[in-house]
């Protein structure tokens, strides 16, 4: 079966536009940079500058209206910038608001919120965190405890977020919470921009072992004009599954090469055992050649998400289906890292680390099963979107 990807003499006159760009504009000390442990204040300020300018370019999000901030670019050109600036490592360039919070603003936003939301966001001139989870809110969403209640033409939150944003400062928290009470669950919830600077806003960090940075975000009397409320306000429930979907969906992305899988292969067939490559012991290979195959059913899966997605085919359990084979893929790879390379996969020594600690990196990684949705609630909403369970997660 041919995995690749073949493109047009336009993706790669294109290409090789968005290359040069990169050269110019990509800051030079940006280039070793890896992993969140590597985030500095000043590392943080360059990868808030270098969306800036991709912003500016309308490249942060090609495929958005210029009218609103994006590029106004066809799906061809996206998968092209998608490639080029995977290759780059650095994170948040596409940060949670051009990718959920953007999208559920398109569709539940007034014309007026548009306007005045989206062009700082798909600029790049704002950082966005999605405010979902809590201690009692995790994978039952609508279990909220967060409260936002309206007080005329404001609204008064009080509660608590965990397990947001990552490593440096936001401007606006996408943030979930009860607006009335006494009404059902799903039925109760508001969705709102709010900005992080207000008073009674605290975020402190949580160090956690899969490494980044996450937050606790505590909300006490914050009172948020009504202007800042997407869509109605019980509309929250919808307004989140916007989000939620998406997220399941890897946001439509085309997903490039996997190069952890790339670094592994180099890996066992430059690296000696017994006078010979890693890579020519038949267990091994024979673990190779699974890896391999699981990551190219992945990349099939996330080929047909891209395409579904950008030809506006109706989504259901697909997306589900696709987080829940990165998730379970991602657990497995962890363990055959190890079956491979034993010991050195769980180090950061310098001397021992093999790829700069990169398969370390991976192993913890690895653990972060819950974001969007464990496995098991994954599975859940497949069964009910395939019509074996007792109502659809839609």
């Amino acid at each position: 079966m041919d995995f690749l990807m073949h493109y047009t003499a336009a993706q790669e006159e294109f290409r090789r536009e968005v290359k040069a760009w990169i050269q110019e504009n990509y800051p030079s000390q940006l280039r070793q940079f890896f992993c969140y442990e590597d985030m500095s204040e000043n590392v943080f300020a360059l990868v808030r500058e270098f969306r800036r300018r991709l912003g500016q370019k309308g490249w942060l999000a090609p495929l958005y209206p210029r009218e609103y901030g994006g590029g106004g670019l066809t799906a061809e050109h996206a998968i092209v910038l998608d490639e080029e600036l995977w290759e780059l490592d650095v994170p948040m360039i596409g940060d949670l608001g051009v990718r959920l919070a953007a999208p559920a603003i398109s569709v539940w936003g007034t014309e007026e919120q548009k306007r005045r939301f989206l062009p700082p966001i798909l600029r790049g001139e704002v950082i966005t965190w999605q405010c979902f989870s809590e201690p009692e809110a995790g994978s039952d969403e609508a279990n909220q405890k967060t409260t936002a209640l309206r007080d005329g033409d404001f609204f008064v939150i009080n509660g608590q977020k965990i397990f947001i944003g990552e490593f440096g400062d936001v401007d606006f928290l996408y943030t979930l919470a009860v607006t009335v009470p006494s009404a059902p669950r799903r039925l109760n919830l508001g969705a709102f921009l709010v900005p992080a600077s207000l008073p009674g806003i605290t975020i402190q960090a949580m160090r956690i072992c899969a490494g980044g940075e996450k937050r606790q975000i505590f909300y006490d009397n914050v009172i948020v004009p009504a202007s800042q409320l997407i869509g109605k306000e019980t509309d929250g429930w919808q307004v989140s599954r916007t989000t939620l979907d998406l997220e399941h969906s890897w946001l439509g992305m085309f997903i490039p090469r996997d190069r952890f899988v790339e670094w592994l292969f180099t890996y066992c067939k430059e690296t000696k055992r017994n006078g010979q490559p890693l890579s020519k012991d038949p267990d091994i290979q024979q673990t190779l050649v699974e890896i391999y195959i699981d990551s190219q059913v992945e990349r099939l899966l996330g080929m047909r998400m891209w395409w579904m997605f950008n030809a506006g085919r109706p989504i259901t359990y697909e997306g589900t289906q696709l987080a829940l084979y990165m998730k379970l893929r991602a657990t497995k790879l962890a363990k055959q890292m190890v079956q491979i390379l034993g010991p050195y996969s769980l180090t950061t020594d310098p001397k021992w680390r093999p790829v700069k600690g990169r398969f370390e990196i991976f192993q913890r990684l690895s653990l972060l099963v819950h974001a969007g949705g464990t496995p098991e609630i994954l599975k859940l909403l497949m069964a009910r979107d395939i019509g074996i369970g007792k109502v659809k997660s839609a």
